[in-house]
């Protein structure tokens, strides 16, 4: 698998990320890693990184990894925990590792972090390969 090739894709094929900012900075068998600026419009009412934003930086990295298998994946069930609240952070930095990885579910842990490299959430996200080869000379 070309890992770099399938960073590009992810960055390149999700325009809900691209819009806010988020970025798969590394993938590698069953891992990978990405950021999200922070901005003023990603804050709730009590200052603080809106929930909403750590949970997509999670799903986002989360599928980012599991597509190392290099199918097109589903999320299918996640259960996240939010630990410590995003405060005065330039950048959330997302991370996911590798559980199981079967023929029909991939379960990964995710964990985010603020610029201070403090944990805000961590999660446990199960995805489905799909029946579609990431790149068509996987095909077949």
């Amino acid at each position: 698998m070309d890992y770099e090739r399938l960073r590009e894709l992810r960055n390149s094929t999700n325009p809900f990320a691209r819009h806010l900012g988020l970025t798969i900075t590394a993938i590698r068998d069953g891992e990978a890693e990405a950021e999200l600026p922070v901005t003023s419009d990603y804050l709730n009412p009590g200052g603080s990184v809106h929930g909403g934003c750590l949970y997509t930086l999670a799903d986002a990295v989360g599928g980012a990894a599991a597509s190392s298998c290099g199918m097109h994946i589903a999320t299918v069930d996640s259960s996240f925990h939010f630990l410590r609240a995003g405060l005065q952070t330039s950048r959330l930095t997302g991370r996911a590792r590798a559980i199981k990885r079967g023929k029909r579910l991939l379960v990964y842990e995710v964990t985010v972090y603020d610029d201070q490299d403090s944990l805000l959430a961590q999660g446990i996200f199960t995805y489905m390969p799909l029946s579609k080869p990431l790149f068509p000379e996987n095909a077949g």
